[in-house]
């Protein structure tokens, strides 16, 4: 399978270079991101959701919510929500937060969502777009709310809405927030993504927050069939030439010169996670995503679930893979 992913990403970057606006937008993101939207995403339909509306690199900023549950609060959810929203605050022409829900998902669970987002200090004035999505007819259904709209904004992306690609729902790629990433598309369709500074997902830790709501839906995912089912953890940066590197991977390692306490307290985590797979402390972004990515593989293996079924899964059941953040071109590491 690894072979046949590195083989896509690269046919797919060679034809972006083709399109002449797909290869300015790769000239653009060389220089940086300036994403117009934070798009947060049930994991089942993140990548989805980029296609649904058309968006190409460097449009949004992601993070992730867990299908079938609430978005939680800040304090709650730092790594899958938090994080992301802080460093969101920095981008210079925000329009809004979209956030989608499966056509199916109880009105209460989008109810409480829309309070937690709006409890996060750094999303003050942001309006909030909240589609119902039919992913197979590729309908969306604008959701009314009192917590802050964009008209504006909300008709451009209705006038954008295709029917989005099949799931792949055998596949879970970890993979950066960064609007110039997008989760590689595999044989079998548009993959489910958890979409986190660094494509970092924290420790079991058995608390009411975030990593419970992970395990749930690992234990459902993972008591499907087992044979076909894999992850990837995708560490992006400069890794072909001269390009930018991770943001996040970047940021942890001087966390001290972050000012944002939610975004200080995350890429600190960041940081401590990935020190102890390093034989030499990290000197760029590239080796301390490396050894992330490791962390992140080490942190998967502590959910309850994934633990239950570890013994009947082949080795490479979790595989690492790095993505050049312009190109998107994938290589396997040497793990």
């Amino acid at each position: 399978m690894i072979n046949k992913l590195v083989e896509m990403a690269e046919n797919l970057s060679k034809e972006r270079k083709k399109d002449p606006e797909l290869s300015a937008r790769m000239d653009i993101a060389a220089q940086g991101q300036a994403p117009r939207f934070l798009m947060i995403s049930p994991i089942r339909r993140s990548s989805q959701d980029l296609q649904l509306f058309k968006m190409k690199m460097g449009d949004v900023f992601h993070g992730t919510r867990v299908s079938n549950e609430p978005l939680l609060s800040p304090t709650q959810s730092p790594v899958l929500f938090a994080g992301p929203a802080s460093y969101n605050r920095e981008f210079p022409e925000k329009r809004g937060v979209i956030l989608t829900f499966d056509q199916d998902e109880p009105e209460e669970i989008i109810k409480k969502s829309l309070e937690n987002i709006s409890l996060h200090p750094d999303l003050g004035g942001l309006p909030i777009i909240v589609f119902r999505v039919d992913y197979e007819q590729g309908r969306v259904r604008i959701v009314a709310h009192g917590k802050g709209r964009n008209y504006e904004a909300e008709n451009w992306l209705l006038s954008r809405v295709i029917r989005p690609d099949p799931l792949d729902s055998n596949t879970l790629v970890l993979i950066c927030s960064d609007s110039r990433v997008h989760p590689p598309v595999t044989p079998q369709g548009l993959p489910m993504a958890i979409q986190t500074l660094g494509g970092y997902i924290p420790k079991y830790t058995g608390s009411d927050d975030e990593t419970l709501q992970l395990n749930t839906f690992f234990e459902k995912w993972l008591s499907r069939d087992r044979s076909t089912q894999n992850i990837l953890v995708v560490a992006h940066g400069n890794f072909e030439g001269e390009g930018p590197s991770c943001v996040a991977g970047e940021a942890s390692l001087k966390p001290d010169n972050i000012s944002n306490k939610i975004l200080h307290s995350v890429i600190t985590e960041l940081e401590n996670a990935a020190k102890p797979f390093e034989s030499i402390p990290a000197n760029t972004a590239e080796d301390r995503v490396k050894s992330l990515s490791f962390a992140i593989r080490n942190n998967l293996f502590t959910y309850p679930a994934v633990i239950a079924i570890a013994d009947s899964k082949s080795p490479d059941f979790v595989k690492i893979l790095l993505m050049d953040t312009v190109s998107n071109v994938l290589k396997p590491t040497d793990d």
